[in-house]
């Protein structure tokens, strides 16, 4: 069951506005795939890049962060790619905004980049509230919070609530969950290539060091 909506926010530094939705824990993915192609207009992608990693910020040595952009970004102009990551301006997280950044400076549109998140990390969500509003998004955390911010570089948020205040974890089990939903869906097949029967999801883990244990793996 969906919670509530909203079409976009005002991002901040001159970046194009995003759209959320705050959604229940236990939203089906099926309605999820139908807000992604009946609301917000978006083509089911032909390959899923879902980035994991620590929370904890960190500094990148040069080499390692033009690597991870590089790759980030040579694997989402695929065609009809998107990104999953988990949203807040923290840790891993911030990294591929930052890598999103980039693109959006080279070119017109953005990376279908979709961010989920727990709602009750997300600092000052009650701005968020509400169906159809246009709100000022932050992005620097209140000194000595506890809460996070939205990545603004992201074009999309899942908002995941299961009544807890200031703890992750809310939003594992419906992106697990997600993420085997759409790799389990039948792409229109194309002219270069007419046996594309399922999305592949690759998964990138990042720890908080540098670019470490990476893995891609299908999800089944």
């Amino acid at each position: 069951m969906m919670l509530a909506f909203a079409h976009k926010t005002y991002a901040c530094d001159f970046h194009p506005p995003f759209q959320y939705v705050r959604l229940s824990y236990d939203t089906r993915p099926e309605l999820l795939v139908q807000l992604f192609t009946r609301e917000w207009n978006l083509e089911l992608p032909k390959l899923l890049i879902t980035v994991q990693g620590g929370k904890a910020n960190f500094e990148l040595q040069p080499k390692l962060k033009k690597v991870l952009r590089k790759g980030l970004l040579k694997a989402a102009k695929t065609t009809g790619a998107w990104i999953f990551t988990g949203g807040t301006n923290t840790g891993v997280t911030k990294q591929v905004g930052d890598a999103l950044l980039l693109e959006g400076q080279q070119r017109s549109g953005r990376v279908v980049s979709i961010g989920i998140a727990p709602w009750g990390i997300v600092e000052r969500n009650h701005e968020l509230l509400g169906h159809n509003r246009d709100v000022p998004c932050h992005s620097i955390s209140s000194p000595r919070s506890k809460l996070a911010v939205l990545n603004n570089r992201h074009a999309y948020f899942l908002l995941v609530d299961n009544g807890t205040q200031g703890r992750y974890g809310a939003e594992l089990i419906l992106r697990r969950k997600l993420e085997k939903y759409i790799s389990n869906q039948k792409l229109q097949p194309c002219k270069w290539s007419p046996f594309l029967p399922n999305p592949f999801v690759s998964c990138l883990w990042c720890n908080c060091a540098g670019i470490g244990n990476g893995c891609r793996t299908n999800v089944m």
